[in-house]
């Protein structure tokens, strides 16, 4: 009986895991879709929308922060820092080591060394 329980237990947090991984999927597609084309006015919209923080995944900010920084876009990587400063939703994503790397990196690239100094 245990084990049945066990494995109920289990399904359906795969379940779960799948259909909350059904439902972010198309919006991040869409951003890491945007991001890549080059269309960051568009991804910036999007991830500045409140309700939409719990959907988003950390790749779909790495992919806009890497064209950001292939593209020398300092105004839309510092739109983006100066968003995820602000929203609490968000604030963890800054200590993150890869995001925080990303946005030395661009800021680096942009020769905004005080700004990179200031993230690390």
């Amino acid at each position: 009986m245990a084990i049945s329980c066990l494995c109920l237990s289990t399904t359906n947090l795969t379940v779960n895991s799948i259909n909350e991984q059904h439902i972010r999927s198309p919006l991040n597609s869409t951003l890491k879709s945007l991001s890549k084309s080059g269309k960051l006015d568009e991804v910036l919209k999007l991830l500045q929308q409140p309700h939409l923080s719990k959907t988003r995944d950390l790749d779909s900010y790495a992919t806009f922060l890497h064209t950001c920084i292939s593209r020398k876009s300092i105004h839309h990587g510092r739109t983006l820092y100066l968003h995820l400063l602000e929203s609490k939703d968000t604030e963890n994503l800054l200590k993150n080591p890869i995001l925080k790397s990303k946005f030395i990196t661009l800021f680096s690239a942009c020769g905004r060394l005080d700004e990179a100094n200031r993230v690390f």
